[in-house]
This record gives C-alpha cells, structure tokens and sequence, in this order.
C-alpha cells in the first residue's frame, strides 16, 4: 500500500515541477480578452461528469475541493490525480478550423488530521491564454494598400493550493484556503504593409511581444450545511466565496523585424521592462443538493463572477461585463457492494450548464452551454484499507455566435482521473 502511494506521490510531484503553465481549455479568440479562459471548475473530474455541479455535493471517495468546507467528508487518506482535453471545431461565417489540446485537470492530496479536521493540498489550471486572430484594414490616404495584422496569446496562470475543513456541529462545516497563483503569458501583435505599387519590395513585419509574469495570492472561504429531512432523505446547502485581489504583474516589452515567413532580420528593438498590477474581482458560488445517503445525489449550483470590476495590466477592463452560470448534475451508484454484476458498482453522472460569459463584443453577449456525462469505474474489489477508481467525464457544448463576425466554438469535452483512498494511520493487526 505504502509503496504504491509513494510511487504516486513521486509521479504527482514530477507532474508538479512541469506543470507550471497548466491548462484547461485552449485554442479559442476569446482568451485575448482579461486573464483568457478562466477555469470554472475548482473540483475533480467527478465534478466535470456532473457539468461542475458539486459546491454542497460531499463525497466520502472523491477529492473535495470545490468547496473547502467539504473537506471533512474526506475522513481516509485521498489522492487524485487527473487530466483533460478536448477537441474544437471553431468557425465563423467564412471559415472553420479544427483545434485540440489536453493538459493537467487536478492534482490534490487530501489528509484527516482528526475526526473534525481535514487538509488538502493541490494543483490545478487557473486560466489560459491561447489565440491567433487576424485581419486586415486599408490604409488611410492609400486605398489601394492594406495593413495585415496578426495577434497571437499563448501561456496561462496555475493555482497551487492548501485548504482546510472543520466540522463545527451537527451538520454545519466551514472551511477556507489560501493559493499561489502564478504563471506567465505572451501576447504579440504583428502590422504588414502590403501595396501593390511597391511589389517587389521585401514584405517585413513589426512585432510587439509582450511577455507577462504573474504571482500573488488569493484567498477562498467555504461553509456547508447537511441536515437529514427523513429517512434517506438529506439536503445540503453550500458556498465559496473568494475573495478580490491584486496579482503582481511584470512585462518584458521588445520589437521585433520578421520576414513574412516568421524568420528574425534583426536583434529585437527598445526593450523595456514595466510592472503593474492584476486586479481579480470577488466571485461566490452558492449550492444545494439532495441525496438519499448512500448511492444517489441530485445537485444544483450558480456562479456568480464581477468582472466588471476587472483591471489589466494597463488598468483598462478590456470591456468584460459581469458574468453568471448555472449548473445542475446527478450521480448514481445501483449497488456499490454488488458482487453479481460489475455494472452495478459503477457509478454513473449526467448535467447540464448555461454560462452567461464575461465577453461582450459586437453588441453580442457570448453564451456557453452544454451536457456532460461521466463515470467512475472501481478498480478491483477494494478494502477496509484501500480503494481504487478510475473516474471519466465526457461532455458536448457550444460557446459564442457567428452573428457580426464573430466566432463560434463547437466543442468535444473529456476528462480521465485516478484516486487512491488508503487508510494511512491504521494499524494492522494481522500482516
């Protein structure tokens, strides 16, 4: 058992070391704007097959960590280590391209420290920025000439956490965490001149490459309430609100000549180095859920985001507008002791989610819905002192419009897990 765990903590930790620039979901124009694609789901890929639905769902030997509060109900020793994809159709209403990435999901090492108390500790994606848009324009005074621009985004943000669940009475939990966010992007932005009455002239770009690194900390605080109405009959209500903050911001700012196709013709130009500040607006996420108490859990929650309130590296809002979702999923396990029939240990999620985004652009609110489904798979037959599942999430969207040139995303969502739960601190009396 030890040795396994060790071998799995020595991967998670390799893991840790290269995944400082971890992602969610990419290839999308609408990470240019704000902090890019900022990861919605703070759970595991059980809360992905539920369409991230989980703030009040607490679950005895799943990692909980969409709400810190939730952290009692890991009362064994849980590891988890996950990743995701996904593929892309991106279209407008002259063009479509396919796209496809996959990356690190949650990374999370969950601890009872007493009968009241559990800690976690854990990686996983913040944001991401990944984009290449361009278009053209006329030049003013020469109509016959045109200006190609071209912008490009890579990179994002990661959170490492550490958070702790307290059961206070009855069925009241609180909790709280504290996270590292850090991570680094760069954006550029290239202008091309072409004009016919100047054909056999060398076509030479100038580019503007911005190279931004981000660190701070931010703050998060959770409460959950489980009270038993009947008989296999229980309700749960949950929150988490994070709290605004100001993220450390430095850029590296240079100019580079490039040839048309990307190859440098000179040293890079007026390089300069300037810092600012990130600011991250305050969100909650509120949820409340019904389960039987034992193998069937019903879930609805709301994310509410003011971004509004947001401010870039140039104290500019980038036009972002307030933003909500709201999600609703379900699990179910037939019979998790079952030793007729595999399938009936098997635990089986669906749900649903409506995203009203932050991005506002050509008079156009951009919406983001979808369905997902998922599973867990038990892995052998388990014990007293471990259990081990293999967790899979599958989900189908669509964001955006190709109304007033813009883009719309049509999307193919997985997810594929591993937890451990062990019994670290219990004692053997027969080897």
């Amino acid at each position: 058992m030890y040795k396994t765990l060790q071998v799995l903590i020595g991967f998670a930790a390799l893991c840790l070391a290269h995944t400082a620039q971890a992602q969610l979901i990419g290839n999308t124009p609408y990470s240019r704007y704000g902090m890019g694609e900022i990861n919605e789901n703070y759970g595991s890929i059980r809360g992905a097959g539920m369409a991230g639905a989980g703030i009040s769902a607490g679950n005895s030997f799943q990692p909980n960590t969409a709400n810190p509060a939730l952290l009692y109900y890991n009362s064994i020793t849980n590891f988890d280590f996950s990743g995701a994809g996904q593929f892309k159709n991106v279209k407008s209403q002259q063009a479509s391209q396919l796209d496809g990435n996959a990356n690190l999901y949650n990374l999370s090492l969950a601890l009872p420290i007493s009968k009241r108390w559990s800690t976690a500790v854990g990686l996983r994606p913040f944001s991401t920025v990944s984009y290449e848009i361009n278009a053209s324009s006329e030049v003013e005074g020469n109509p016959q000439a045109n200006i190609l621009r071209r912008y490009t985004g890579e990179g994002g943000l990661s959170e490492a956490y550490f958070a702790h669940g307290i059961r206070l009475f009855g069925g009241l939990t609180i909790g709280g965490s504290a996270s590292y966010v850090f991570g680094n992007t760069i954006t550029e932005t290239s202008s091309t001149v072409q004009d016919p009455e100047q054909a056999s002239a060398s076509l030479v770009s100038v580019t503007q490459i911005n190279r931004t690194t981000y660190r701070d900390f931010m703050y998060r605080a959770g409460i959950n309430y489980r009270q038993q109405l009947k008989e296999k009959l229980h309700v749960s209500v949950g929150g988490v609100y994070s709290f605004a903050t100001d993220l450390d911001a430095e850029r590296d700012i240079s100019f580079e000549r490039r040839s048309l196709d990307g190859s440098l013709l000179a040293a890079p130009m007026n390089e300069d180095t300037v810092s600012s500040s990130i600011h991250l607006p305050a969100n909650w996420r509120a949820g409340i859920s019904i389960d039987n108490g034992s193998n069937l859990t019903v879930s609805a929650d709301i994310i509410t985001h003011e971004w509004s309130k947001y401010r870039g590296f140039d104290g500019e809002s980038d036009n972002l507008k307030d933003s909500y979702k709201m999600a609703v999923g379900a699990e179910y396990t037939p019979n998790a002791n079952a030793i007729d029939s595999y399938f009936k240990r098997i635990t089986y999620r669906g749900g649903l989610y409506y995203n009203d985004t932050q991005f506002q652009l050509n008079g156009e609110d951009i919406k983001d819905m979808g369905v997902t489904t998922g599973f867990t798979f038990p892995l052998g037959r388990g014990t007293m002192y471990d259990l081990y599942l293999l967790n899979l999430s599958l989900g189908y969207g669509q964001r955006g419009t190709t109304d007033n040139g813009l883009i719309q995303e049509n999307y193919f969502q997985f997810g594929l897990g591993f937890t451990v739960n062990s019994r670290w601190f219990l004692k053997r009396r027969i080897e």
